[in-house]
């Protein structure tokens, strides 16, 4: 259908002005339409939240630059002949404008953020963003008055693509602010729906309902696109939010671990001195007792002061393990001798309680650990037990496999409920011990057997049947094959039997703790050792100046004053070439004992295991003796 040009018929202008007037009424209705299809609005955003919306906005202006140049250019050339000269040039300069707007915007934004904080900088272009969408929204809508200037259909539907892709375009660039959807919409969709009878002749009102349904399409998805990223960009904030509260607890709980570690570091000695001075006591009590009456109390008196020692040391061992003090040392360990040993160390303890213990594995069984933490491990599993087994037998087991070497101990106790299951390795977890009975221990032995295996990068596990019994078993890699000829064989660190007759011997003891002392004194005295006892080194040293010549030399590594024990052990060595020196400790870690240790000086660690200390004084004591009287 042809249309009569603009400018000649003025009476059509008219026509429209008079659409115009008549469109307020139909605008009220679809306010009220708009409120009940579009969703509520959203609450007030914090001042991040807009900068990051507003910051995505940004990202998209320079292709607003580039869309506002080169569409009216293009369009201008393509239809040149079609519509009116002077209108597409106008057109095309208003354009322009509008590009220069959006550069203004893009150079001021980016120039302003570096030197403006963050709440002022938002809130000024924010503004200004506002402004510049409004005249975007009037200049693409500008393009609807090139109707007016043009006889050509063809035109017409190309200006009507236009709009639509300009307004699908800016509904999703000015999504995240969402009234910028009013603010550019409207100048755009009122011209066309004012000339879309003028556009297209006839099929006006289909063209008007055609851009108020997509129109309100793009509307309703710009808000949902609007609520994703707002939700995104908090979502974000959260979890830096999050990720700053668990690095700042991190820092608590590591700066809480250390100042444990510290203070168990400083407290360590003065807590193992009255444990250490108690077991000695105790230990003399029972050399000397002759009453047959008192034996009963006094072995009752010894097995309490074992389990206090017991306690003391696994509570050290596992804040130890736990706090990463100790460094383990893999090499090649020799674990059939190992399973000998633990098993031939708790043999009377087994035949005691009625419990057969015996021992599998290959005469030759080598595998990648440290000699200290496997045999506490094992020794942990095979005293647990012996402790919830009580009758039948317990096997200690080790073979070869082809990832690595497997250690399983099979009892036939009580074993544990399912639902305990995940819980046994956790410390002072007691399946059996609900009434928290001390005599049974504190629940630490799984807790550091645990520990010990993961120090040597092992795995472990437990299989068990309620009232049948249960297999613990730890697994460890394989010694290399160069190392196999050479392995270590773990030294025998259990305690053992010795004979009771009399030590004959010197010792001298120095330490600044006067109850330890006076223990020295008593359990030497019990051995039929001769003891002198020093306070600090000045003492000592009158006391060598005597005359004393002792045979051997126990010194506590803590003194008072600036000197140490190793200090002491250091001169000594020179002025005291008869005696043989060990260093009694409580600390956990120190340089002196590091520095000690890395001497090659003999180390006590407190509170000292009668059994091993007079293993100790036998061998060298006799040792001493032989060689004098040779």
């Amino acid at each position: 259908m042809q249309r009569p040009n603009a400018w000649r018929y003025p009476a059509k202008i008219g026509m429209i002005w008079a659409v115009h007037i008549t469109a307020a009424p139909a605008a009220n209705a679809l306010h009220a339409l708009l409120k009940r299809i579009l969703p509520p609005a959203a609450p007030p955003l914090d001042v991040e939240t807009q900068a990051k919306l507003l910051a995505a906005i940004h990202r998209v202006t320079p292709s607003a630059i580039v869309a506002a140049l080169a569409l009216p250019a293009l369009t201008a050339m393509a239809f040149w002949r079609e519509a009116s000269s002077l209108a597409l040039v106008a057109w095309t300069g208003v354009m322009a404008v509008q590009a220069l707007a959006w550069a203004w915007f893009y150079v001021g934004y980016r120039g302003d953020a570096a030197t403006m904080n963050r709440s002022t900088h938002t809130d000024k272009w924010w503004a200004n963003m506002r402004g510049v969408v409004v005249l975007s929204g009037v200049t693409w809508g500008s393009s609807a008055l090139l109707h007016l200037f043009t006889d050509s259909t063809m035109f017409s539907g190309v200006l009507f693509l236009l709009t639509i892709c300009t307004l699908a375009g800016g509904a999703s660039s000015q999504a995240p602010a969402p009234s910028n959807l009013a603010y550019a919409g409207l100048p755009i969709l009122v011209p066309n729906l004012l000339l879309a009878d003028f556009a297209f002749p006839g099929h006006g009102m289909y063209v008007r309902l055609l851009l108020l349904a997509y129109a309100l399409m793009l509307t309703r998805h710009a808000l949902n696109l609007h609520g994703t990223l707002v939700r995104a960009i908090q979502l974000e904030a959260e979890s830096r939010r999050l990720a700053r509260q668990f690095q700042d607890e991190k820092e608590r709980a590591l700066h809480a671990s250390d100042e444990k570690s510290r203070f168990l570091a400083a407290a360590s000695h003065d807590l193992r001195q009255p444990v250490h001075a108690l077991v000695m006591l105790v230990e003399a009590l029972r050399a000397r007792n002759q009453s047959a009456a008192l034996h009963p109390l006094v072995e009752q008196v010894a097995a309490s002061t074992q389990t206090i020692d017991l306690l003391f040391r696994s509570l050290l061992d596992l804040s130890k393990l736990e706090g990463r003090k100790v460094l383990p040392t893999l090499e090649p360990c020799d674990v059939a001798r190992l399973v000998s040993e633990v098993v031939g160390q708790f043999a009377e303890d087994a035949q005691a309680a009625g419990l057969a213990l015996d021992a599998r594995s290959p005469r030759r069984l080598l595998a990648m650990g440290d000699a200290v933490l496997l045999r506490r491990a094992l020794f942990n599993l095979v005293q647990n037990a012996l402790r919830y087994t009580e009758r039948g037998r317990v096997l200690v087991a080790a073979r070869a496999r082809i990832e690595h070497v497997r250690i399983e101990v099979w009892d036939t106790g009580a074993g544990i409920p399912p639902e305990q299951l995940p819980d046994i390795f956790s410390p002072y977890f007691q399946v059996h011990n609900q009434q928290r009975d001390l005599s049974q221990g504190l629940g630490l032995g799984l807790a550091i057997f645990k520990e010990c295996v993961r120090l040597m990068r092992g795995t472990y596990g437990v299989r068990s049947v309620p009232g049948r019994g249960s297999v613990f078993w730890f697994t460890l890699g394989h010694a290399p094959a160069q190392a196999i000829a050479s392995g270590a064989v773990l030294p025998v660190a259990g305690p053992e039997q010795t004979p009771v007759e009399a030590l004959l011997g010197t010792v001298l003891v120095v330490d600044d703790d006067r109850q330890v002392r006076e223990a020295w004194t008593a359990l030497m005295q019990a051995w039929g050792v001769h003891v002198s006892c020093a306070a600090d080194g000045a003492q000592a040293e009158r006391l060598l100046q005597d005359g004393l010549r002792p045979h051997i030399i126990f010194c506590d590594l803590r003194l008072p004053g600036e000197e140490n024990g190793l200090d002491l052990l250091e001169r000594w060595q020179e002025t005291q070439p008869q005696a043989r020196m060990a260093l009694l400790t409580g600390d956990m870690k120190s340089e002196a004992l590091l520095a000690a240790e890395d001497a090659g000086y003999f180390v006590l660690e407190k509170p000292a295991d009668p059994a091993a200390l007079r293993l100790l004084l036998r061998r060298w004591l006799e040792t001493d003796l032989a060689v004098a009287g040779g």
